[in-house]
This record gives C-alpha cells, structure tokens and sequence, in this order.
C-alpha cells in the first residue's frame, strides 16, 4: 500500500523517513513533549545491540511472549499503525510479513533512524517510519487495522486524551492495544528509583536488569535512564483503562497479563473482563511479577461498529 493515502498531509521525506511532526497546541503539554522527545533523542530506547538479522528479531519476539502473539494475531494483510515505535524492533518485526503495510512513529529520529537502518538493510519495502506527536497525528481518520501503542501514553501530559486521538485513527472493528505502567506494578520500581535518587549507583544492583550477564553495558545504561531518569511518567490501572474504554465504545477483548484468567495468547479473542475485586487482586500480585521488568500491561480493545 502506498503510505500516501493514508495521509492527511503532504510528506516531508529525509533520509527515508517522513518528518510530519507538529506542535501540541497547548502550551504547558508541548514543553512536557519537548522534554521527552529531547531525552528519547539522547536516549535511544531499546537498543539494536545483538539484533543484526531478522531471524534474531524474530528470537527476541518469540521469547517475550508478547511479540509473537501480536504477530499471530494480526492478518497478514492488515495496516498497522505502531505510535511510539522507539527505534521500531516491533515494528521491523511485524513487517518481516511481507504482505502487510506496517508503519512507525516516534518523534526521536535519533530512535527512528536506527529502526530505518534495520529496514533499509533488509529491505523491508512494506514498513515506514514517521516523525509524528500523538496529539497531532498526521494520518486520515479510520484508516487502520490495528493500532498499537505500548509504553508510550503515561510518558504524554494527558494519557487519556492521547488514547482518545489514537482511536479515531482505527477503523470500526479495527483493533487497539494500550500498554501502560501499572499503579500497582509500578510500586517497587517506584520505591528503588527514591533510593537511587538519594544514592546515586551505589544501589543500582536492586533492579534485577542491571544485575544482567546476557546484556551489555551500555543497553543496561538505556534501560536505567529510561525506567528511573524519565521526565515524565503516570501510573494507570486496569480499571481506569476499561473506563477509557467504555467511554469510547471499545470493546475489551484481552489484557497482558490478563486482569481476570489467562489469555493463551490469543489476543483478539474476547475474554471475561472480570470483577474490580479481581483486578486489585490481580495487579497487587502484579508487583512480584512485571513489576521486577517495570510494570508495564496491556490492554487489547476492538473498536465497535457505529450503531
């Protein structure tokens, strides 16, 4: 698919990525997002070290779990829009299905450039990288299958409001997947960046992350920055997340982890949404769990059909 005719304005193409990024209009929000495109620009987050082949990519994925059930969930056919891509391993990933027009968008081009490099190596001619701000999208309304925007939302000056964009951008029966830092999960790193704030690195082995074989310095140095040393961040919880839902008419289909049983991967499937006494139950466990790799779940939702 040519990208074009998913854009509501004309592009602005360097170096292979298009430079659509514009100002939040009020004031106090756009200095928080110059903020955080100035520390994503120093910090490029996460790193490609050891990722030097598609079949590596591929590995990755298929050990965190979560990658390959998005992979397995999504049509080989299908637009997918991934908002905050980082340096774009998600979306490389998702794109190593040829069939698919898969695009990412970051305002670090710092981050974006390092995601084309990967592209442009491999020649992945279905995947495209956009510098682009969440609340000045520059694509047409209801033109994406899926939408997936993980880890990015509580970094914004208004993570509800930045749902609420995002999903005008996918088209009714079209899906959506929020990842967002827990308020339950987020405690214990919460409680280790007040120790490092008053010890420096004294301590920086409490984050089991950092005490890591398998990983090299400098990524450990990324991960750091960017769970501890992060401007701007909100916690959010599952119930306040199916509240966004339900206000927009979003149908829950899945959470990762679930908030009520297991999910089996199968991501766009519905499943129970559960009790609020089962959520709090789930997430205070969630803290001994994701909360060790900072507490980050996901929420799948399908965007309802107008009546």
């Amino acid at each position: 698919m040519n990208i074009s005719s998913l854009l509501e304005r004309p592009l602005n193409q360097s170096d292979g990525i298009l430079r659509l990024l514009e100002q939040t209009k009020i004031t106090e929000e756009e200095h928080i997002r110059q903020r955080m495109q100035a520390f994503y620009e120093e910090h490029t987050f996460p790193g490609y070290d050891g990722i030097d082949s598609p079949s590596v990519l591929m590995d990755k994925a298929g050990k965190s779990g979560f990658g390959k059930w998005v992979d397995e969930a999504i049509s080989p056919f299908a637009t997918v829009l991934e908002v905050g891509c980082g340096t774009g391993q998600m979306t490389n990933f998702l794109g190593l299905v040829s069939t698919r027009t898969v695009i990412g968008t970051d305002q670090s081009i710092a981050s974006l450039t390092l995601g084309q490099s990967f592209k442009e190596q491999f020649g992945l001619q279905n995947v495209h990288f956009v510098q682009a701000n969440i609340f000045a999208m520059p694509f047409k309304p209801n033109s994406m299958d899926i939408l997936i925007c993980s880890g990015v939302l509580h970094h914004t000056p208004n993570p509800k409001k930045g749902f609420e964009e995002l999903l005008k951008l996918v088209k009714p029966g079209g899906k959506i997947l929020i990842g967002l830092y827990n308020t339950y999960a987020r405690i214990p790193t919460g409680i280790r960046k007040s120790i490092f704030s008053c010890t420096g690195k004294t301590f920086r082995f409490l984050d089991s992350h950092m005490r890591r074989r398998d990983v090299d310095q400098s990524k450990k140095e990324i991960w750091f920055a960017d769970q501890y040393k992060n401007p701007h961040e909100s916690w959010h919880s599952v119930d306040e997340v199916l509240q966004w839902f339900d206000e927009k008419n979003v149908k829950f289909l899945s959470g990762v982890p679930s908030p009520s049983g297991s999910t089996h991967g199968q991501l766009f499937n519905e499943h129970p949404r559960g009790s609020t006494f089962e959520h709090i139950l789930k997430q205070l466990g969630w803290m001994f769990t994701i909360g060790r790799e900072g507490g980050l779940f996901v929420m799948v939702g399908e965007k309802k059909m107008p009546a």
